[in-house]
């Protein structure tokens, strides 16, 4: 059965693994271009207009999104860089490809195509709304809290953000540049064995003739297994175990309140919404901020052992539980989100502000290098002995 014969079927099931092999669905490239163009613009309402506001003991305070880049450019730039690019930059430059592309038939080429590729899996606006979420629930317990127009709107444009990623992922504009050729392939039976390659940047399928070829489609140098992959990932796996360390003892942020500066980690701050009966932000901040990077980190330093030295017994599972590391590294920025959001809006006069700590600085990035290191690993390592 060829590939193109493959495709064509919705539920097909891998022969090694047993997954299921599920075809995107056939929505026009038309259709996603106008959801695409109406997030654009619920995002523009978002900015310009007031987002939410807090009082408390007769004085209060508003924030909006501009509020939150101002703030942070004069405390921590770095936060700002993070805030911009995963909520801004990134599903920005993802609506505008797809509204261009298919919209206004703009052809594709290789280096938009890695471009959209690269910034569609960077998109984490479903997180920051997560974190808005834990924030409101956090900011009920200090003030009154009062919703602007700007909230509804980033509810919105949310929604139709995670709509059009899923309904236009790389693989659409891969395909407007050289679509998948026929192969015969034995199922059953690694492509390495049959000479095949597949390409890691965009996913095509062809004829091997050297041990480095290039990708007939993006022209990236592709080899039958990612070469050092194993080193790579582990090099990133122990910067992030030593940033770890500090990002769980030094304070995330810093309350003021009345004149009296106290700062609290991420322990303390679970421990604190506990206490406020608030249950499941502590829940949530307790799984995201501490289970989360801490069964990442072991997960896959298991993973580069049994591949490195052949302890794995059960192919199936263990390539399952890379794909689940792969899929929850994201949702650890939602205590990063969550520091951003509060020290952005809780500033009411004298009485009380909230600031961000150095050790949000250090958990922010065992986020992104645990995630790199995940990426950086070839999971096909994990099969190479069937």
């Amino acid at each position: 059965m060829s590939i193109t014969q493959i495709r064509k079927h919705y539920d097909c099931i891998c022969p090694r693994c047993g997954r299921k092999l599920l075809s995107n669905s056939f929505v026009k490239e038309g259709d996603v271009a106008i959801v695409a163009f109406a997030a654009l613009i619920f995002l523009f309402i978002s900015i310009i207009e007031p987002f939410m506001s807090i009082s408390a003991m007769g004085t209060g305070a508003a924030m909006s999104l501009n509020s939150i880049v101002s703030i942070l450019n004069k405390q921590w730039g770095l936060l700002l860089y993070v805030f911009l690019f995963f909520t801004f930059f990134a599903p920005v430059s993802v609506l505008s490809i797809i509204v261009f592309i298919g919209g206004f038939r703009f052809k594709s080429n290789i280096f938009l195509a890695k471009f959209y590729q690269f910034n569609h899996g960077m998109c984490m606006v479903d997180v920051f709304v997560l974190g808005i979420v834990v924030s409101l629930i956090k900011l009920t317990a200090l003030a009154d809290v009062t919703f602007y127009v700007g909230f509804y709107t980033t509810f919105i444009f949310s929604v139709l953000m995670i709509w059009c990623c899923l309904k236009f992922n790389p693989s659409v504009l891969w395909e407007k540049i050289k679509t998948q050729s026929n192969l015969e392939l034995i199922a059953g039976k690694s492509a390495m064995s049959q000479y095949y390659k597949v390409c890691h940047e965009c996913g095509y399928v062809f004829k091997a003739n050297h041990d480095v070829d290039l990708c007939p489609r993006c022209q990236s140098k592709v080899s039958f297994r990612r070469k050092n992959c194993i080193s790579k990932s582990l090099a990133l796996l122990l910067s992030a175990l030593i940033l770890y360390l500090p990002s769980n003892l030094y304070p995330v942020m810093y309350t003021e309140f009345i004149g009296s500066n106290t700062g609290s980690n991420i322990i303390e701050g679970v421990i604190a919404m506990w206490q406020m009966n608030s249950y499941f932000v502590s829940f949530v901040i307790l799984l995201a901020s501490i289970f989360i990077p801490a069964f990442k980190i072991c997960s896959m330093l298991f993973i580069l052992y049994a591949t490195k030295y052949s302890k794995i017994v059960v192919n199936k599972r263990v390539s399952m539980l890379y794909r689940f590391v792969l899929f929850i590294g994201r949702w650890s920025l939602i205590d990063v989100y969550v520091v951003i959001i509060m020290s952005s809006i809780v500033k009411i006069g004298n009485l009380l502000d909230i600031e961000p700590g150095f050790a949000i600085i250090c958990f922010c990035s065992v986020v992104i290098i645990t995630v790199f290191s995940a990426e950086a690993f070839d999971e096909r390592l994990i099969w190479n002995k069937e």
